[in-house]
């Protein structure tokens, strides 16, 4: 039977095939290599604002630092001085304290009189639940109460 059979490549075909192969995986290496070469930039967590200056406490308030807070605006954010605080978040991302005492018309009388003072904005009230919400210092804050509860939250 008269079938046609491929003649044998000689030595110049053989290094022409080989240098092709290589020339493309060389091709297929730089692009995977500069495709995948982009620098991985890990998310990085918002830094936490920067602790304001000290400023002057009133006398019957304790600043946040003197309960033994480590973040938040600690220098400059207060509260009465006779609070009790029952529970405590002190975290870069988030402050919150709960009292039980004083009255939490009491603690939000002392906060409208004294944030303006102390360098913050009140930004809403709302006195007959005793609740106001504030900003300063690249932290935004609101208070909440009822009768002997209440609470504070400051966020960056």
């Amino acid at each position: 039977m008269g079938g046609h059979r491929r003649k044998p490549a000689g030595p110049a075909t053989r290094r022409r095939r080989r240098l092709g192969g290589a020339r493309a995986g060389t091709l297929a290496l730089a692009l995977l290599t500069a495709s995948c070469s982009a620098p991985v930039r890990p998310e990085q967590p918002a830094a936490p604002p920067p602790t304001p200056p000290a400023v002057e406490i009133p006398a019957d308030g304790s600043s946040l630092r003197s309960l033994g807070f480590s973040n938040g605006p600690v220098t400059a954010f207060s509260v009465p001085n006779d609070v009790v605080v029952t529970t405590r978040v002190d975290q870069p991302t988030g402050v919150t304290a709960v009292f039980t005492q004083p009255a939490a018309t009491e603690v939000a009388d002392y906060l409208v009189r004294t944030l303006p003072k102390t360098g913050f904005v009140v930004t809403s009230q709302a006195t007959a639940d005793a609740s106001l919400t504030f900003t300063g210092y690249g932290w935004s804050g609101s208070f909440t109460g009822t009768g002997d509860s209440s609470a504070v939250v400051l966020k960056p």
